[in-house]
């Protein structure tokens, strides 16, 4: 009976945990998204005007979503001394996508650096 106890009182502390990760994950994303938004917005439109190619405005993303490192870089994990390694694996990225599909545009802005990275997908 004993055990019964002791293991349900550890299911429902690992629920716990479970449970607030979540929420403070969730809250935090949508700070940043809140934060960041409009700022990936503008240097995803600069980017593209700079590059002088001409396409789609990033004014209305399809979705808007934050991760953490640019999938771009060519850096491996255990590249430590890496001057590229942060952007891999430490900024957090807003990311913009205009659709759904293979050959949809990306634009990936880097918190840190304030700057946007447009690529194909």
């Amino acid at each position: 009976m004993l055990r019964v106890l002791v293991v349900a009182l550890a299911l429902l502390a690992g629920a716990k945990i479970w449970a607030q990760d979540r929420l403070y994950r969730d809250g935090a994303q949508d700070a940043l998204i809140l934060a960041y938004r409009e700022r990936a917005i503008a240097a995803c439109q600069s980017e593209q005007l700079f590059r002088g190619i001409g396409g789609p405005l990033w004014t209305r993303p399809a979705s808007v979503d934050v991760v953490i490192g640019r999938s771009g870089v060519d850096v491996q994990i255990w590249q430590l001394r890496n001057a590229r390694w942060p952007a891999r694996f430490k900024h957090p990225h807003v990311v913009l996508t205009l659709g759904e599909g293979e050959t949809t545009p990306v634009c990936e802005y880097d918190v840190i650096e304030g700057r946007a990275y447009v690529a194909q997908m």
